[in-house]
């Protein structure tokens, strides 16, 4: 894949792409990870003629810190535009974690979404009022071992290079941003006006989400469903995508064969 920054008025987006159709919009989730590296052995396991956009957001990855205030739908904007550049005839959103809102946000300004595929996409019912069910609790108590979980299973999907690479490439991404930007980059999400609204897929936009067994029914009931949509059971943890590659690229392809 090839890498290019766009200049905008928030600040300098960089993305990794390749041509192709259909378009597959890799969003990542809040934190340091590149996103090209978050979803690669999704995307080595799709075909090679399908296109991929995978953006970094502002103050993470290899994207600038941002100039100004902003929120995440200030920024969804600039990146709906990146994508309608690219033409596509076809596009898929696959997002996982916090990049479910980013979609959410640019949804109605993409040209030509057809389907969207969510790895534990985030919920205004796990921020504004979280499950009070034991299952829930028991999560977040092992929190601190996430970091753990992620180590062990990279190196069970990435080769000893590429897991190298990516953990290499994440301590100079984070050392590229300070606490004032992880602080804008967290107010970008706290101050957006998604939390408030009830704004909810479209009924025309088919959707797959993926998630741990626990939170099925969390999924059923949230804003990432439509009249045609799923739920899947799969992983053991948040970053379901380094523990199922292989399974989410089919569920990829799936989708954008009915779309």
């Amino acid at each position: 894949m090839q890498r290019k920054d766009v200049e905008t008025e928030l600040g300098k987006i960089n993305f990794a792409y390749r041509e192709g159709e259909p378009l597959i919009v890799c969003l990542n989730g809040f934190g340091s990870f590149d996103t090209a590296q978050s979803f690669l052995k999704i995307i080595d396991s799709l075909p090679e003629s399908y296109g991929i956009f995978a953006p970094d957001y502002l103050n993470s990855g290899f994207s600038s810190k941002s100039l100004k205030s902003y929120t995440i739908a200030d920024e969804a904007n600039e990146l709906a535009n990146i994508i309608n550049s690219f033409k596509a005839k076809r596009v898929i959103i696959l997002v996982h974690s916090i990049g479910g809102v980013y979609a959410m946000q640019m949804k109605d300004k993409i040209n030509n979404l057809k389907a969207f595929v969510g790895i534990e996409p985030t919920t205004r019912e796990i921020i504004l009022n979280p499950p009070k069910e034991s299952a829930y609790i028991e999560k977040s108590k092992n929190m601190d071992k996430l970091e753990e979980q992620i180590r062990a299973d990279l190196s069970k999907i990435l080769t000893p290079e590429e897991n190298e690479n990516f953990w290499n490439t994440t301590e100079q991404n984070v050392q590229k941003f300070d606490e004032k930007d992880n602080q804008n980059a967290q107010a970008a999400l706290e101050n957006d006006s998604y939390w408030k609204d009830d704004k909810k897929l479209d009924n025309d936009i088919s959707s797959v989400l993926i998630t741990e067994s626990y939170r099925q029914k969390e999924y059923e009931r949230s804003e990432y469903t439509s009249n045609n949509s799923k739920v899947v059971s799969l992983g053991q943890s948040h970053y379901i995508h380094f523990e199922y590659p292989r399974e989410i690229a089919n569920i990829v392809k799936e989708v954008t064969e009915l779309a």
